[in-house]
């Protein structure tokens, strides 16, 4: 039986251990997450100041490189939030926009888009494709300032945040009535990484502190966000990468490799996009139902006021 660990006023079973930190299974916050979790002043300084340029030097050169198939993936992500919108009411936000890519997508089919991005070196790289970007973390306190949206979309952001249940709640401030919030993240201690680690010897290289904080599911995301006050309409997922660790293929810690198993990812994505869309969606919509996915792509749609 796993040892309960309490720290400030969070509490549950520990799970695993890295680097000084331990993850949990929060009973008071409904997801896992490492304690003890970083200060503000510690996260600010790493978004700000140093994401880019440390944690990930390479992330501006290998998306230019990816671009292509990032677009397609991208106006499929739109296809998707134009079911819920009429075409007079297409508003966007991303939180954490990163190189701008997404809005850039956005902009060109028609729609009116904001991001905001905390770090200066991203935002001053997605100022060349002429969108609207404010440079600084969104939170409670900024949420009312730019107006109503249709969409708020972020894209891998709340594992890296010490309070994602106050984000997810700023994100209803800002919505219009039945709008939408879209939610990727990495969908971790999943089917897939627990066969790997219990049965072929991999240590959980998903753990990664001080990068990652949390560490959700299909299960614990959705129960969170109809916690918070929104309906569960749309659930799918990416590509499950562990698909190469079970063929043999173990990227862990091999960068090479790991970015050799994307390219057959993208050219998989590629072809199933230009001759069998909707048989893709559906294929990933029918992963996820069993909670496969290296990421999981959540829609909740804001109910009440």
């Amino acid at each position: 039986m796993n040892k309960i660990k309490k720290w400030q006023n969070h509490t549950g079973p520990i799970l695993d251990s890295v680097k000084g930190f331990d993850v949990i299974e929060c009973e008071v916050c409904g997801f896992k997450h490492i304690i003890p979790i970083p200060t503000p002043e510690e996260l600010e300084k790493l978004y700000e100041e140093e994401f880019y340029s440390t944690e990930k030097p390479n992330y501006f050169k290998d998306t230019e490189e990816d671009l292509e198939w990032w677009e397609t993936t991208y106006r499929n992500y739109y296809q998707l939030f134009e079911k819920y919108c009429p075409k007079e009411s297409r508003r966007l936000l991303e939180i954490g926009s990163g190189p701008g890519y997404f809005l850039k997508c956005g902009k060109e089919l028609g729609w009116d888009v904001l991001g905001f991005e905390p770090s200066k070196q991203a935002y001053e790289y997605s100022q060349k494709f002429g969108i609207s970007v404010v440079n600084e973390f969104f939170s409670e306190n900024n949420a009312d300032k730019y107006g109503k949206f249709d969409v708020v979309y972020m894209n891998t952001v709340i594992e890296h945040l010490p309070d994602p249940i106050s984000l997810i709640k700023a994100t209803k401030i800002v919505l219009n009535p039945n709008g939408i919030v879209c939610i990727i993240a990495p969908n971790d201690y999943n089917l897939l990484q627990n066969i790997l680690r219990e049965n072929l010897g991999y240590e959980p290289w998903w753990v990664v502190p001080h990068h990652h904080i949390n560490y959700f599911d299909f299960k614990s995301i959705k129960k969170l966000l109809e916690r918070l006050g929104f309906e569960i309409v749309e659930s799918t997922g990416t590509f499950p990468m562990e698909f190469f660790l079970l063929s043999g293929d173990n990227y862990v810690g091999d960068d090479k490799l790991g970015r050799e198993c994307h390219f057959k990812r993208k050219i998989f994505e590629a072809n199933m996009y230009k001759y069998g869309r909707e048989q893709l969606n559906m294929i990933y919509k029918a992963l996820a139902k069993q909670g496969i996915g290296r990421e999981f792509v959540v829609v909740g749609r804001k109910t009440g006021d």
